[in-house]
């Protein structure tokens, strides 16, 4: 039982900040989906290569760059034990986009984090080495290391980095007046590393693994315009396949003793795909100025491959967006929006991906401005927080109980030209 425990909490990888999206899965791709929260639809920015790349069609024909930057600032809480431990990392996510638009086709590429996200860092350590250390007190590894029972974990401290970078490029194409496709091709590459340490009666211990996967995927999608006061866009991403091999090579001897004990040993390797994702969005003029863009978002982590944690997911999860756009003039866009991220999986059952980075269901709100400075230069600026439902794992023989709660702000600014 302390065995299985501790691999749930210790060793089964990590992931950091999440914002919208799934699970594992992100979706704040550029700085107009920071404004409005909903971009399923998109035609107008090259930002759709990542939303709706059939819908690049509806833009008018010439080549255009985009770069985006997003800073984030994170609250995250652990609390038991009558205590909370805190980890406010911040963060600047980069992205980019490229278009190159003909009557009847477009090229297209982008770069984006799809999965991952960041670091955080709990300098007093939090519920996954108060777990750690509860084991060892236990006598869960005196045979072996030699680690005694009995003894408390002094100096604790959880850290954790992780980015999944994705390169997309595809080919759009008009196929009818009201209809074009789009198809792509996705090469996903990811950097992880999980530092874990503390003191136990005066023997420093040392946990420290990085983890690197890569693999590709594919893109698909339809945009349907059956007038100019209606657009429908639907966008699907396969599955992409990621085993993550180990480097245990930063820990110390007690260190790569207790991941060997559970699974993480050098140069092994355990899955953990990147769900695939349904996408549709709508995009409604409702009035001349005022147009109203729904969108829904379906991730697969059922399907997925997470080796151990295959069955800690009850069901997909899933987003929900609605934004409104008000075109004041030819130049300025004023956008509103709202999601709502609801995810199936109960809090006894996050292993440590999900403990540095708690998925807890959230109601997100977000503004923006898009101001187009000349016909070449288009500005974008936008904010959005999201507040997450606190949600609460009961104690177990090894573990307190424990409340995870967290907090996000994003901001975001991009720049795009048309030549």
């Amino acid at each position: 039982m302390m065995r299985r425990w501790f691999l749930i909490v210790l060793i089964l990888g990590t992931a950091v900040p999440a914002f919208g999206g799934g699970i594992d899965n992100k979706q704040n791709f550029s700085a107009a989906y920071v404004g409005s929260l909903s971009r399923n639809a998109a035609t107008d920015g090259a930002d759709a290569a990542a939303y709706n790349p059939a819908g690049l069609m509806q833009l008018q024909n010439g080549t255009y760059l985009e770069v985006d930057l997003q800073p984030f600032t994170f609250d995250y809480d652990h609390e038991f034990n009558g205590e909370t431990q805190t980890a406010s990392p911040n963060l600047i996510a980069p992205m980019a986009f490229g278009v190159h638009k003909r009557e009847k086709w477009a090229v297209w590429g982008a770069f984006t984090i799809n999965g991952g996200g960041g670091e955080t860092e709990y300098d007093n350590g939090n519920i996954i080495t108060q777990t750690v250390e509860n084991l060892m007190a236990a006598g869960a590894f005196y045979r072996g290391a030699g680690i005694l029972p009995g003894g408390t974990l002094s100096q604790p401290y959880a850290y954790a980095k992780s980015y999944d970078y994705a390169f997309t490029t595809g080919l759009s194409y008009d196929l009818h007046p009201m209809v074009s496709v789009a198809a792509g091709v996705r090469y996903v590459i990811t950097d992880k590393e999980v530092d874990l340490h503390g003191t136990y009666n005066g023997s420093y211990i040392l946990a420290k693994y990085e983890q690197e996967a890569d693999g590709f995927g594919g893109v698909i999608g339809i945009d349907i315009h059956p007038s100019d006061k209606l657009n429908i866009g639907i966008r699907y991403e396969s599955e992409v396949n990621l085993d993550w091999d180990t480097d245990t090579g930063g820990s110390n001897p007690d260190g790569i003793f207790l991941l060997r004990q559970f699974g993480r040993v050098d140069g092994q390797s355990y899955a953990r795909d990147l769900p695939a994702v349904l996408a549709i969005g709508l995009e409604w003029k409702i009035l001349p100025k005022l147009t109203l863009k729904p969108s829904f978002s379906l991730y697969f982590e059922e399907d997925a491959d997470w080796d151990t944690q295959n069955y800690a997911v009850d069901g997909n999860s899933f987003d929900l967006a609605l934004a409104l756009q008000y075109d004041v003039n030819a130049d300025w866009s004023l956008t509103a929006g709202y999601l709502y991220i609801d995810v199936d999986m109960k809090p006894e059952n996050f292993g440590i991906i999900e403990q540095m980075n708690p998925p807890l269901d959230c109601h997100a709100f977000a503004l923006g401005a898009k101001y187009r400075m000349t016909e070449q230069i288009t500005l974008t600026l936008s904010a959005a927080g999201y507040f997450y439902k606190d949600d609460t794992a009961p104690a177990t023989l090894v573990s307190p109980e424990v409340t995870y709660d967290k907090t996000l702000y994003q901001g975001g600014i991009g720049i795009q030209y048309r030549f």
